[in-house]
């Protein structure tokens, strides 16, 4: 009796294989495309940031209008700063301000100086509120270039440089990746690069 209900068992489960076999015949790349498409998606989980996918981890202040579509930009701009200089993905971004000239100034140079943009290490980038970064390309820019000195900063690059040299080619690397990026969308902006090295002669 027991060997008839084995017997019973493999002959059913035989059938349903050889069945099984024969629809994947006819569907054979199905199952490599499940894979492909399955796999990657995974991995991409595993290894990205979740700011990526999380919205609400960019801290963006000051904006008028949906705070979601300055988000948006802030991530489309960072994965386009990452895409353009080739360094390494931020695990988080630096908090954004849209404030006052006088703000942004401070960021930049403790108030000694003008700029539309600065990127500051303990309180991440202000941005001159009078710039449209939504629908201006040059204000993009600007942000993009701020965004690269965020990079540049959590990548150490440049780190080996005295100050005044780090200075410099922080200055000449994140102007080069705008003037990429403007190019990239095909605007008709220009950014003109009117560095003169402060350094002194022989710094590294």
């Amino acid at each position: 009796m027991t060997m008839n209900n084995a017997l019973t068992y493999l002959v059913i489960f035989a059938t349903a294989w050889k069945q099984m076999v024969s629809a994947l015949k006819q569907y054979q790349h199905l199952p490599l495309f499940a894979v492909l498409s399955v796999t990657p998606g995974m991995a991409q989980s595993d290894s990205q940031p979740t700011w990526m996918n999380d919205l609400s981890q960019l801290s963006v202040a000051g904006v008028d209008g949906n705070l979601i579509v300055y988000r948006e930009l802030l991530r489309e701009l960072t994965l386009e700063a990452v895409s353009i200089t080739g360094l390494a993905m931020p695990k988080a971004l630096p908090p954004v301000v849209l404030a006052d000239k006088e703000t942004v100034a401070r960021y930049a140079c403790a108030g000694k100086c003008r700029a539309a943009g600065a990127y500051h290490p303990r309180y991440g980038v202000a941005l001159d509120r009078s710039l449209d970064p939504l629908n201006d390309d040059l204000a993009r820019s600007i942000l993009l270039h701020e965004l690269v000195h965020y990079l540049q900063h959590e990548n150490q690059l440049y780190a080996d440089k005295t100050d005044c040299a780090r200075w410099f080619k922080r200055e000449e690397h994140a102007y080069s990746a705008q003037q990429q990026y403007l190019r990239k969308v095909q605007s008709t902006s220009h950014v003109a690069i009117s560095l003169n090295n402060p350094c002194e002669a022989g710094a590294s």
